[in-house]
C-alpha cells in the first residue's frame, strides 16, 4: 500500500471534519456506505449525516529506470448521501409551540431539499479541501502535483416509501512519489508535516504515524542508495564497475577496478 494514498485519506478526513453540514461524520475508507440491490440505492449502516472517504483506482507508470515508489494517478473518492430516515424534529421559529421536520437545522425536510443539501455539501467539500487555514488541506494539496480531474455523479431512488439521494465526488490527483528514505522527508516537506499533524493527534494518529514511520528506512550506504533510486540490479551495477567488496569496512580503500566493454577488452581503472 502506497503512504501517500494512506496520507490522502487521512488528510482529507481531518479538513473535512467539523467543517461541513456532515459535521464530526467523515469516515476514512468506509467503502460500501452507498449500495445498490434489486430494490434500489441504500445507505448503510449509516442513518446520520456522513462523508466517506477513500481512494480508488490508481495507475502508475513507472519509468525504465524501474522506480517502484511512483503513485501516479490516484482517485480521491468522497461519498455522500442523504435519506428521509435522517429528518428530525427542531422548534418551528415561525410557529411557537410546533415542530418543525429538517434534515438540517437549516434546511427544512422536502424532497427538492434531498438535492439542495448534498450540492451544498459538495461545496463545502470543495471548499474545504482549498482552504488555504487548513493545515491538513494544505498539507493535502502539497502532496498532489495537480488534479487531472474532478468527476460527480449523482444516484437516487423511493424504496419502500424511503427516498435515497447520495452523491460520489472524486478527484482523480497526480500524487507526489512515496518517500524511499528519511532523508526525503525534510523538515517542512508534505509528508514530514504530516507526519507531524498525527504527532500532534491522539493517541491512534501517534500509533499509526509510528508505524508508518517503520516502513521509511534511514539512509543506507551510498552504494545501495544510489542502486534503488536508479531501480538497478546488483549485477548491473556491478556491470558499471559499481559492486559491494567482500569484508570490506568503511576503512578499506579499492586502488582500481575493471570495467567490461562490450566488444573490447577489460580496462582497468583507477579509483
Amino acid at each position: 500500500m502506497s503512504l501517500v494514498r494512506i496520507a490522502l485519506r487521512m488528510l482529507a478526513v481531518k479538513a473535512l471534519k467539523d467543517r461541513t453540514v456532515a459535521e464530526g461524520n467523515v469516515l476514512d475508507s468506509e467503502i460500501g456506505i452507498l449500495g445498490e440491490d434489486e430494490e434500489g440505492l441504500r445507505i448503510k449502516p449509516q442513518k446520520g449525516r456522513f462523508i466517506a472517504v477513500y481512494t480508488d483506482d490508481a495507475e502508475a507508470k513507472p519509468d525504465e529506470q524501474r522506480a517502484f515508489h511512483e503513485n501516479g494517478l490516484v482517485n480521491l473518492c468522497l461519498e455522500y448521501g442523504v435519506t428521509d430516515a435522517m429528518q428530525e424534529e427542531v422548534d418551528d421559529p415561525d410557529r411557537p409551540g410546533r415542530k418543525m421536520k429538517v434534515i438540517f437545522p437549516t434546511i427544512p425536510h422536502a424532497s427538492r431539499m434531498h438535492d439542495f443539501y448534498l450540492d451544498i455539501l459538495g461545496r463545502q467539500i470543495r471548499s474545504g479541501l482549498s482552504d488555504g487555514k487548513n493545515e491538513a488541506a494544505e498539507v493535502l494539496r502539497g502532496l498532489i502535483r495537480r488534479v487531472v480531474k474532478v468527476t460527480c455523479e449523482r444516484a437516487g431512488s423511493d424504496r419502500t416509501g424511503e427516498r435515497v439521494a447520495a452523491q460520489k465526488l472524486t478527484f482523480t490527483v497526480d500524487a507526489l512519489q512515496d518517500p524511499q528514505f528519511l532523508q526525503d522527508v525534510p523538515e517542512g516537506a508534505p509528508f514530514s508535516r504530516f507526519l507531524a499533524l498525527l504527532a500532534a493527534g491522539d493517541a491512534d494518529d501517534q500509533k499509526l504515524g509510528a508505524l508508518i514511520l517503520d516502513q521509511i528506512p534511514v539512509s543506507p550506504e551510498d552504494l545501495e542508495e544510489a542502486r534503488e533510486r536508479i531501480g538497478l540490479t546488483l549485477t548491473e551495477l556491478g556491470s558499471l564497475g559499481f559492486e559491494y567488496v567482500p569484508d570490506a569496512d568503511e576503512d578499506s580503500e579499492i586502488s582500481n577496478v575493471t570495467i567490461d566493454v562490450a566488444g573490447g577488452q577489460p580496462v582497468e581503472v583507477g579509483a
